[in-house]
C-alpha cells in the first residue's frame, strides 16, 4: 500500500507543479509584454507546450530515479 500511496503523491505533487509553474511563466510573460491575451494566443500555446515537455522529463527522469532498484554498498 505505501508504493500506492508514493505514486498518488507524487503524481499528484507532478500535477500541481505542472499547474502552477505554467501558470507562473505565462503570467510573468504576458506581464513582460512578451505577447498578450487580445490575439491568437500563440504565446500562451507555446509555453503550455515547452513547459509540458520540459516538466514531463523532469518528471519521468525523477520518477525513474526514485523508483530505480536499490544496488547494495557491499
Amino acid at each position: 500500500m505505501t508504493g500506492n500511496l508514493q505514486a498518488i503523491g507524487f503524481l499528484f505533487t507532478w500535477v500541481l507543479g505542472w499547474g502552477i509553474g505554467g501558470s507562473l511563466i505565462d503570467a510573468g510573460l504576458i506581464n513582460a509584454g512578451v505577447y498578450s491575451l487580445e490575439g491568437a494566443q500563440l504565446g500562451t500555446l507555446t509555453t503550455f507546450i515547452l513547459w509540458s515537455l520540459l516538466w514531463g522529463s523532469g518528471g519521468a527522469w525523477l520518477y525513474r530515479r526514485w523508483t530505480r532498484p536499490l544496488t547494495s554498498e557491499r
